[in-house]
C-alpha cells in the first residue's frame, strides 16, 4: 500500500512539472507569432512534440496506477514463491489435465515428472474432479492418498483466455491423527439396571446379599477389561464410565455381560438376572452424556429389558433382548401413572384417544377404558378409529343401544377438525408412529401419553407427557384395568365394558394359557367384580362360516424352515380385515409338533403383511424388527411395501438366521 502511495505522489510530481514546461513553450510561441518566423516554427514544433510526450505520459501513469500487479519484479516474486514453498501446488486445466506442479508436489504424486499432460483424476485421486472443482471460485476439502491426509485448497484463474485450477494442498495427517487420539479418550457414561433383581430374590432374602454380591464382582470384572470404572449408585444401579476406545470391543463382544448375568447361579434361586444398559456415544458435557444415556436405559427397559442400547449421534443400536420380560409383581408403577394421567385429563379441554391401524380387541377395549376414565373426570372423549371395519362389528354391536357410546367413535377427519391447543391425545396398543391410526394427529398434539405393553422401537419425535409401556404386561387392557381400578369407585365400571376389556385380555394371553402373571389374573378378577362375564367376553370373537373357511386357506401352503418353524404364505387375493384371519392362522400353527415358531404371510394391496407367533423359544419381535415391524417377544407382525412375496420370504429366512446364529 505504501508503494502504491509513493508511485501516486510521483505520478502527481511529474504531471505539474510537465504541464508548467507546456505552459511556457505556449507563452513562448504565442509571443513570437508576430515576430521572428524562425522562433515561431521552432516553438510551435517543440510544442507539439511535448504535447504528445505529456499525453504518452498521462497514459503510461493511469496504466500503471490501474495495474500495478503487472510489475515484473513481483511477477517473478510470486513464480519463485510457488515454485520454492514448501507445501504442494498443482495447476490442471478444464480437461483435469495437470498443466504445471511444483516440486513439493512430488511427494503426492511419487515421481517427478510423471504426470505432467496426464489426467489427475486417473493418477491421484478421482475425488479431483474438474467438474466440482471448476463449479466454484474457491473451495476446501479433504482427501486422503497413501494414509496420508490432506486439505486441499481450490482456486480458479484465467490466463490467456483459459481458466485453470490451482490447488494447494496442506498435509493435516498430524491434526486428524491428534483428533482421533483425542476422541478415543473421550469419556462414555453408562447406567446398568438389574431387571428382576427384588423379583428373583424374594421368596429367598437370605442368599441377596450373596446375590448383590456376585452381580457386583462380575459388573467389576467386566468393567476393569475395558478399563473403566463402576460404581453402584442405588440398589441394583450401576453407573459405569470409560474411554470410547473401549466401545468397539464391547459392540464386537455383543455386550457378553448381559449372558453373564444371566448365567449367574445361586442356591434356590430359580430365575436368571437380567439387566439392561443404557449408553450414549455422543458429543456433548458429561451432564448431556448422562442424560442421554439414562434416556437409553429407560429405552431398555420398556423394550423388555435383557438388552443393551446405544446411542451414537442420532441413530439407536440394540444388543440382547433374547430373553421373556419377567413380570413385576408391584402395582406401584400402575399408581403413580393412573394419578398423572387424570392430573393431565383434568388440565386438557378434550381427550382423543387412538390405538393402531387396524384395530383389534385389545385397541379397541383399552381404548375404551381410557374413555371411561374421561368420563369420570367430566371431560369430552373421543375414540379414533376405523368405524367400517368389519373386524370391529361384534363390540360396535355389543355397545349399540347406548346412547353413551353414539358419538364416542369418530372417523379420522372428524378427530382432525377436533384437534385443538389444549387437546390431550392418549396412544393405546401402539407405540410405532407408522402404525398409529392417524399418525398426522400424534405430530399435532401438544400433549401426548403412550400406553402400551409392545417392546419400544425407538425414542418419539415429539415427547410423551408419560410413556407408560410395560413389556411384561400381557395386554394393554390388563394395563387399564389396573388404572381403572386405583381411578373408579366399585362398581362405576359398566358391565358392557367390562366384558369388552375382559376380551382384550383373553385375545392377548391366548384365553389365559400365555403371557400371564399374577397381575393378569388380578386384572381379570377385577373385572369379574365388575359385572365381566367370561362367556360374553368369548362372544366377542365368535366368527361366520366364511371366516372360518378362509383361515384354513391360509394354512394350505405351509413349509417348515430349520426344523421348528412353519412359514405359510398365501399368495391369494386378500382384504384388510383379513389380517386377523392370518394371525389366527399363525396361532394355529403352533399346535403342529415340533413348531415352536410360525409366521403366515399374505398380500394386502401393496404390501405384504406378516404374522409372527412363538412359544417363547425365539423372540419374532426381534426378528421382525430388522423388517421394519415389531411387537411382543412371542408375537409380532410387520407390513412390507414394494417387495415381492419371494423376496419377502427371503428377507424373512435372512433375519431368521442372523438371530439364530448369534
Amino acid at each position: 500500500m505504501k508503494l502504491k502511495n509513493n508511485s501516486l505522489l510521483r505520478s502527481i510530481k511529474r504531471r505539474k512539472s510537465s504541464i508548467f514546461a507546456e505552459i511556457l513553450l505556449l507563452i513562448v510561441m504565442l509571443v513570437n507569432t508576430s515576430g521572428n518566423k524562425t522562433v515561431f516554427a521552432v516553438s510551435a514544433s517543440v510544442f507539439l512534440i511535448h504535447s504528445i510526450y505529456l499525453v504518452y505520459v498521462f497514459v503510461a501513469d493511469s496504466k500503471s496506477l490501474k495495474c500495478p500487479s503487472t510489475n515484473p519484479l513481483l511477477s517473478g516474486m510470486t513464480l519463485d514463491f510457488v515454485t520454492n514453498v514448501d507445501k504442494p501446488v498443482v495447476i490442471i486445466n478444464k480437461s483435469n489435465i495437470v498443466s504445471w506442479y511444483n516440486d513439493a508436489f512430488i511427494r503426492v504424486c511419487g515421481a517427478k515428472n510423471a504426470i505432467y499432460g496426464k489426467n489427475i483424476t486417473e493418477e491421484i485421486s478421482p475425488a479431483l474432479n474438474s467438474a466440482r472443482l471448476f463449479r466454484d471460485k474457491h473451495t476446501v476439502f479433504e482427501i486422503t492418498i497413501e494414509n496420508v491426509h490432506y486439505e486441499v485448497s481450490s482456486h480458479i484463474v484465467t490466463s490467456a483466455g483459459k481458466d485453470y485450477c490451482i490447488l494447494l494442498w496442506d498435509d493435516i495427517s498430524e491434526l486428524r491423527n491428534t483428533k482421533a487420539l483425542l476422541d478415543s479418550k473421550n469419556v462414555l457414561v453408562a447406567f446398568i439396571i438389574i431387571d428382576n433383581f427384588s423379583e428373583a430374590m424374594q421368596s429367598v432374602q437370605d442368599k441377596s446379599r450373596t446375590a448383590a454380591a456376585i452381580i457386583g464382582q462380575e459388573l467389576e470384572a467386566w468393567s476393569a477389561s475395558i478399563g473403566g470404572i463402576i460404581k453402584e449408585y442405588d440398589r441394583d444401579k450401576y453407573l459405569l464410565m470409560f474411554e470410547k476406545s473401549s466401545l468397539e470391543t464391547l459392540r464386537e463382544n455383543k455386550f457378553d455381560i448381559l449372558d453373564t448375568l444371566r448365567n449367574i447361579s445361586v442356591d434356590e434361586v430359580a430365575m436368571q438376572f437380567t439387566a439392561s444398559i443404557g449408553l450414549a456415544c455422543i458429543e456433548g458435557t458429561l451432564s448431556e452424556k448422562e442424560a442421554a444415556s439414562r434416556a437409553c436405559v429407560d429405552l431398555a427397559l420398556q423394550r423388555g429389558g435383557d438388552q443393551a442400547v446405544v446411542k451414537v449421534d442420532s441413530t439407536m443400536e440394540f444388543y440382547g433382548g433374547r430373553s421373556q420380560t419377567v413380570q413385576k409383581k408391584t402395582k406401584v408403577r400402575s399408581r403413580v401413572v393412573a394419578n398423572e394421567l387424570c392430573s393431565l385429563m383434568k388440565q386438557c379441554s378434550n381427550v382423543i384417544v387412538m390405538g393402531h391401524k387396524y384395530a383389534d380387541h385389545d385397541c379397541i377395549a383399552s381404548s375404551v377404558a381410557v374413555a371411561r376414565v374421561a368420563k369420570h373426570l367430566g371431560k369430552q372423549v373421543n375414540i379414533v378409529v376405523n368405524i367400517h371395519d368389519f373386524n370391529l362389528k361384534a363390540i360396535f354391536n355389543s355397545l349399540r343401544g347406548n346412547k353413551e357410546y353414539n358419538d364416542l367413535f369418530i372417523d379420522r377427519e372428524y378427530a382432525q377438525e377436533l384437534m385443538r391447543a389444549g387437546t390431550l391425545l392418549v396412544v393405546c396398543d401402539v407405540n410405532n408412529v407408522k402404525l398409529f391410526e392417524v399418525p398426522e394427529i400424534y405430530e399435532a398434539a401438544n400433549s401426548v401419553v403412550v400406553i402400551d405393553h409392545h417392546r419400544k422401537i425407538a425414542d418419539f419425535e415429539n415427547e410423551p407427557k408419560i410413556a407408560y409401556i410395560e413389556p411384561a404386561a400381557s395386554s394393554v387392557s390388563e394395563l387399564m384395568s389396573e388404572i381403572l381400578e386405583q381411578v373408579l369407585s366399585q362398581g362405576e365400571l359398566p358391565p358392557v365394558e367390562a366384558n369388552l376389556i375382559l376380551s382384550g385380555i383373553i385375545l392377548d394371553t391366548k384365553q389365559f394359557t400365555k403371557n400371564t402373571g399374577v397381575r393378569t389374573f388380578g386384572a381379570a378378577l377385577y373385572l369379574r367384580s365388575e359385572g365381566a362375564s367370561p362367556y360374553e367376553a368369548q362372544k366377542l370373537f365368535r366368527t361366520s362360516a366364511e371366516d372360518f373357511m378362509r383361515e384354513s386357506q391360509f394354512e394350505n401352503n405351509i413349509h417348515i424352515y430349520r426344523d421348528c418353524i412353519a412359514i405359510s404364505t398365501y399368495e391369494g387375493k386378500s382384504s384388510p380385515s383379513d389380517r386377523i384371519v392370518a394371525a389366527k392362522a399363525a396361532d394355529r400353527l403352533l399346535s403342529i409338533e415340533g413348531v415352536s415358531t410360525s409366521f403366515v404371510l399374505c398380500i394386502i394391496g401393496d404390501e405384504i403383511s406378516i404374522s409372527a407367533r412363538s412359544d417363547g423359544n425365539i423372540n419374532v419381535q426381534l426378528v421382525l424388527e430388522a423388517l421394519g415391524g415389531g411387537g411382543h417377544f412371542d408375537a409380532a407382525g410387520a407390513q412390507i411395501k414394494n417387495k415381492t412375496m419371494r423376496e419377502v420370504l427371503e428377507m424373512l429366512k435372512d433375519s431368521i438366521d442372523n438371530f439364530l446364529n448369534v
